[in-house]
């Protein structure tokens, strides 16, 4: 069950599944970026040209000219006119101000372009954004054109010496900004066994509101075969993000996450008892890094602590390693878990 959850978190990380819905710069980097052309970097400087009727020569103060002797550029500061070749008509304009005397007057040659940033030497965005979650649901999702697909791994199942794996492939469906989207998981359990015997299907309903808001309603395996020992767990949750600072920077999002549900998401004394209630789970995940974020996580049954990391920027891999079964109340001690997910996005039909 432990490790089936863990897919939930990094199957589709919160700006690999909202791409080209919410992200931002991020997907998950938010905003626009503004496109060059090429060959604007080969621009020629601008060159001034003589206009016709102009005059065009500059002429210097002589070196021994005292103070108060006018020199022809004064004339022409005065507004007085000066010769204009035949069959040409003096340009119209406001006068220059006068030189002041035995000070050399600015002569205009050339003005080059502002230099052109160097895109390619810009850092570019993350192709994904780390995990906000480790084993609970978001209120965000995948809309059609995203799909992943996540392996998740545990050192021990509880009560047990004996590791265990699984694997999934989501998709999205839907527009979730415009309307509602769907996203549909196929988990398949017990890597180590009898592979693909045992599975499940999960189902979830989400929608984006204003205010980056994310809100959804699933069940964690709507349809099962074989021997699945995470049963059929209705939920719903709600996300907020907050934006601390630029997506480049430091410490720049915080996450928040809080959901109710039944099945596993109870408390582990209230399914061995079989009392039909329901449990609350929530998360808090801090965006330390661009790629990375730090996540501490109340399953509805205990506390699980994990970091959530891209490593490579061109490559939309994310890891998220965590410890989980901190506090003793569920389980039989702290267990190392790992959810390693690819996410990738397809044409818009």
């Amino acid at each position: 069950m432990i490790v089936e959850l863990l897919l939930l978190g990094i199957l589709f990380p919160p700006d690999v599944a909202q791409a080209g819905e919410v992200e931002p710069w991020q997907a998950e980097g938010f905003g626009e970026k503004l496109e060059f052309a090429a060959n604007a970097a080969n621009l020629e400087p601008l060159f001034f040209q003589p206009l016709p009727g102009d005059r065009t020569e500059v002429l210097f103060p002589k070196p021994d000219a005292g103070e108060g002797t006018v020199h022809p550029q004064g004339e022409i500061a005065q507004g007085e006119p000066s010769t204009t070749p035949e069959g040409t008509t003096p340009r119209q304009g406001t006068p220059l101000h006068r030189g002041t005397p035995g000070e050399q007057p600015f002569i205009p040659e050339r003005i080059p372009f502002r230099p052109r940033m160097d895109l390619t030497t810009e850092s570019k965005p993350y192709l994904a954004s780390p995990a906000i979650t480790v084993m609970t649901p978001s209120g965000y999702g995948a809309g059609w054109g995203s799909a992943g697909f996540g392996l998740g791994l545990q050192e021990r199942t509880r009560f047990t010496d004996t590791s265990d794996g699984v694997g999934g492939f989501g998709i999205g469906f839907g527009n979730p900004r415009e309307n509602i989207g769907l996203t549909v998981g196929i988990t398949v359990t017990d890597l180590w066994g009898d592979a693909f015997e045992d599975g499940s299907v999960s189902l979830k309903l989400h929608r984006q509101l204003p205010n980056d808001f994310g809100i959804a309603a699933g069940v964690q395996g709507a349809l099962t075969w074989g021997e699945t020992d995470g049963g059929t767990s209705g939920y719903g949750v709600v996300t907020k993000r907050f934006v601390l600072d630029d997506p480049e920077n430091l410490w720049s999002q915080l996450y928040l996450t809080l959901g109710v549900g039944g099945g596993q998401y109870r408390s582990e004394s209230d399914i061995q008892a079989g009392e039909g209630t329901v449990g609350l789970f929530g998360s808090v995940a801090v965006r330390v890094a661009p790629p990375v974020s730090a996540i501490a996580e109340w399953t509805g049954q205990d506390l699980t602590l994990g970091v959530s990391l891209v490593p490579f920027r061109n490559i939309p891999l994310v890891i998220s390693p965590a410890i989980t079964d901190i506090t003793g109340s569920a389980g039989d001690g702290t267990r190392f878990i790992l959810g390693i997910g690819y996410g990738f996005t397809f044409d818009r039909l």
